[in-house]
């Protein structure tokens, strides 16, 4: 009777400890599912944000360069207080982004865990370059942040990749970087090793941009004109594309594809950039082609066979003994 007494008793505290492992799984997924949906509601806000700031970073494509913008302010008082007060509204959107991030990042205690060894040497050779001019304050609190949160960004990146590939295979998953064992934050850090292929692309012409203050014919036709992107007027289309596309497919995956393609034929093209002045061959069209690496020609050693000299010696007269005729 004893035994199944304690028998019984030790079936209860199993049935007990069952029942507080169940409640605990549960409570954990309550909150894990609360994060998420933080997170979701997080993450749209911050895509709204981008799509509301679309308009103004093409827009500012337009704005007067130097010396114009000079010439625009000194003309009239209107235009240089409108311009100031539009560098004070940029700066305070930025002050009030960067201000966002930190409060974000003060929530995360992983970040401070996980930041990088090299980040005060960072910040020390951008103090430098801001010493030396190379670099305004306002880049250098952006790259502070940046460098503050790659490598929590870097962890967690790689280690959603891997939760997503055991679940639903290597296979599923489609993009350019698909480099077998290998961390996505290793593939993009040796795509963005030489970024300035991507930049380039990024970078619009002049001739392309109506800008204020300028005549497109007259930029477009001249002789001067660089043919290349301008550093000032940048061009992120490709990506706001890619995250409107996605931003469709969470609200409403059917309407997704027909709401991009609309979106896409609503858009300007491009005008590819030609150099009217280079057509019927006034001007020598040639491609630059990039550096082999690692080549050399082959310099093998030519053993020439005994009847050689006297072939060449017969082929250009040079062993000749005929005299010339009287």
């Amino acid at each position: 009777m004893e035994e199944l007494e304690k028998e019984y008793m030790e079936l209860r505290h199993n049935e007990q400890d069952l029942l507080k492992n169940l409640t605990q799984h549960k409570d954990e997924d309550l909150l894990k599912g609360q994060a998420v949906k933080n997170q979701k509601a997080l993450w749209d806000k911050t895509l709204e944000l981008r799509f509301l700031l679309q308009k103004p970073f093409s827009n500012a494509n337009r704005l007067p360069q130097e010396p114009i913008r000079s010439s625009f302010c000194d003309s009239e008082d209107t235009v240089e207080d409108a311009y100031s007060d539009l560098l004070a509204s940029s700066r305070k959107t930025l002050d009030s982004i960067l201000e966002l991030q930190e409060v974000l990042l003060e929530k995360n205690p992983s970040i401070t865990k996980s930041m990088d060894v090299n980040s005060g040497k960072r910040s020390k050779l951008l103090e430098d370059s801001v010493k030396s001019g190379e670099v305004d304050d306002d880049w250098q609190r952006i790259s502070q942040m940046h460098s503050r949160m790659a490598a929590f960004r870097d962890k967690s990146i790689d280690k959603w990749q891997r939760k997503t590939q055991v679940t639903s295979g290597a296979a599923a998953i489609k993009g350019k970087l698909q480099a077998f064992n290998q961390d996505i934050s290793q593939q993009v850090a040796g795509y963005m090793r030489d970024p300035t292929k991507m930049i380039k692309g990024m970078q619009q012409s002049r001739s392309a941009v109506a800008l204020f203050g300028t005549v497109p014919d007259a930029t477009g036709n001249g002789e001067g004109t660089n043919m290349d992107g301008d550093p000032e007027l940048l061009d992120d289309s490709e990506f706001y594309q890619q995250l409107l596309k996605e931003f469709f497919e969470a609200v409403d995956p059917a309407s997704s594809e027909t709401a991009f393609y609309a979106l896409k034929r609503l858009q300007t093209k491009k005008r590819k950039i030609v150099d009217r002045r280079a057509s019927k061959s006034r001007k020598i069209r040639y491609n630059i082609h990039e550096k082999i690496v690692n080549f050399m020609a082959p310099n093998q050693p030519v053993n020439l066979p005994e009847m050689a000299p006297k072939l060449f010696e017969n082929l250009f007269s040079g062993g000749s003994t005929h005299r010339p005729l009287a």
